[in-house]
């Protein structure tokens, strides 16, 4: 395929400038601008990589001829950068999750099929084996009928010390296996959710440190969902996840902890992470650069993307459900369109 896809990227922080290292690489795509609200930011991440930079996405969205944009700022900030992409008719790759809130989804979805552009949010799970050979095994019907599944996803609480309450762990964190939930359990959906939380070791952060949500889904099934970001400032804890499949055939684990190296020193034990974005001889690699990837040949081919958009606007509403059952200290049902 001649055609490259012309794309500029919103956020220039640490998660936007993975995707703007890995587009400047791939030889389907065109790195034309890069945006930020901090303008030296913007200036030192665009003269890096050679392509042009603004302050303002509007007037990138203007001044350039665009054919996509990866929006990569903060959930806070996603609806009118994405909006005003499906508006100015470009094609949105934009970062997990959709939206701080179920309205927020709505809006960009309805920007996007108004405009008749395209939509992926960036649910990199998607991409990892350990999912997708979970999913496989349930649609080939390996597993039988789900019957329970648990997921659990921990962190240190130095994220909930960087955030200070300013991102939530549902977000950052909890989306990631509510939407491998809701993906294993489809066509079933959740229809309540009980969720209780504590915060002892983050408390003087304004943050959480653990959270258990139970969700009844309507087929019977029961999901368990933690997140925790209160684990000791220790480099080996910075990524545990691991999760349970149970069906009336089989069962499916998902433990991702120790990628397969461990690095010892006289300080202690590490885990790199070599599955999701890791960087080799200074390129970001891995799934997250296997998504962009995605992202850019089926754009350009006019192919449906892996990640469905029902259901990554769905784990919103589901989150939504979360915080109304903590509000209430009961169990809420979740509404259905």
């Amino acid at each position: 395929m001649d055609k490259k896809l012309r794309i500029a990227v919103v956020g220039a922080g640490f998660f936007g400038q993975k995707h703007i290292d890995v587009l400047s690489r791939l030889a389907n795509a065109e790195l034309i601008a890069v945006c930020d609200i901090n303008e030296t930011l913007a200036r030192e991440v665009g003269e890096k990589y050679g392509c042009a930079f603004y302050s303002d996405h509007h007037t990138m969205y203007k001044e350039e001829k665009l054919d996509a944009v990866s929006i990569c700022v903060s959930e806070t900030f996603h609806m009118a950068p994405a909006v005003d992409a499906a508006n100015a008719g470009l094609d949105i790759l934009l970062e997990k999750p959709m939206a701080q809130n179920l309205e927020e989804a709505i809006a960009i979805k309805q920007a996007v099929d108004r405009n008749g552009t395209r939509l992926m949010v960036a649910h990199v799970c998607e991409f990892d084996g350990r999912y997708y050979y979970t999913s496989q095994a349930i649609k080939e019907g390996k597993l039988g009928e789900i019957i329970s599944m648990y997921f659990k996803r921990s962190s240190t609480h130095s994220l909930a010390k960087t955030y200070q309450g300013k991102v939530s762990f549902f977000h950052y964190m909890g989306v990631h296996d509510i939407e491998a939930m809701l993906l294993f359990a489809q066509p079933a959906r959740p229809v309540k959710v009980y969720s209780q939380w504590v915060s002892k070791k983050n408390k003087s952060f304004n943050s959480q440190d653990t959270v258990f949500n139970t969700f009844t889904f309507d087929n019977g099934i029961v999901a368990v969902t933690q997140i925790c970001w209160a684990l000791p400032d220790n480099p080996a804890l910075g990524f545990v996840v691991c999760g349970e499949v149970v069906g009336t055939k089989g069962v499916s684990y998902i433990d991702i902890k120790n990628q397969g190296v461990e690095l010892f020193s006289e300080t202690g034990v590490s885990y790199p992470d070599i599955t999701y974005w890791p960087e080799y001889f200074g390129r970001t690699e891995g799934k997250v650069r296997d998504e962009i990837q995605h992202f850019v040949d089926r754009t350009l081919s006019g192919e449906e993307y892996l990640v469905d958009t029902k259901i990554a606007l769905e784990a919103i509403r589901v989150i939504d459900a979360c915080f109304e059952s903590l509000k209430t200290q009961q169990a809420v049902n979740i509404k259905g369109d």
